[in-house]
Order: C-alpha cells, then structure tokens, then sequence
C-alpha cells in the first residue's frame, strides 16, 4: 500500500515561512552589495559580466553558492563554473569546514573573494 504525503497546516507553514525566509536573504544580499558597491544590481549587471558579478558579491558577501546564485540571478550551473575557475585562478577560498546554509538549511561550504576573510574560513 502507498503511503500518502501529509499536507497538514504546520506543512504549508513551515514551506511558506522558508519560502519568505529566503526572499529576505536575497534582498539581504543585494542590498549589502548595492550598498558597498554604491549601485544597483541592474547598472552592476550592466557594465560587469557574470563573472565578475559573483566575484564582486563574493567579496562583500561571505556566502555559499548557492545563496549567491539565487541572489544575483545567476543559475547554479553557472555560479559552480564561475566558482571553478575563480579557485584555478586563486581569488576564491573555501571554508574547510561545512555549516550550515541560509538558503537551503543543508551543509555547504561557504565562498569568499575577500582575502581579509580568508583567516575565518580556516578557522
């Protein structure tokens, strides 16, 4: 016999508050980097291309894949090659221990292109 899929209310809730959860993680990001970079996201996309807009959210924001993709419009197929080449290149450091993701709730690691950072990712 199959087993049937609750769809209970703390479900649908639990799903609607992850939902806006990381809508307000998105705009965090955005706003951190508009802010640090003193202009939008539509004049940054504009005179930059997709490499160099994740290496510039990268820098403001320390962050995971993943939340950075999503943030930025940037598929995650893409941030993951833009990520690749970023570590060949030597701008980008990973952290060397997992935590937990803002974006998906699972274990990831976290991106940065900031080298005044570096020292946290280590730790």
């Amino acid at each position: 016999m199959r087993k049937r899929n609750s769809q209970s209310l703390t479900n649908l809730f639990g799903r609607r508050y992850k939902a806006q959860s990381t809508i307000n993680l998105s705009d965090f990001i955005v706003r951190t980097i508009e802010r640090k970079e003193g202009a939008s996201l539509y004049q940054l996309k504009r005179f930059h291309n997709q490499k160099e807009l994740y290496r510039i959210g990268l820098y403001h924001v320390t962050t995971t894949n993943k939340a950075i993709c999503e943030a930025l419009k940037i598929p995650v197929e893409a941030g993951t090659r833009r990520k690749r080449n970023l570590e060949i290149d030597g701008y980008l450091m990973a952290s060397i221990k997992k935590r937990i993701c803002p974006f998906t709730k699972r274990p990831a690691r976290f991106l940065t292109t900031n080298p005044n950072k570096y020292n946290e990712l280590l730790k």
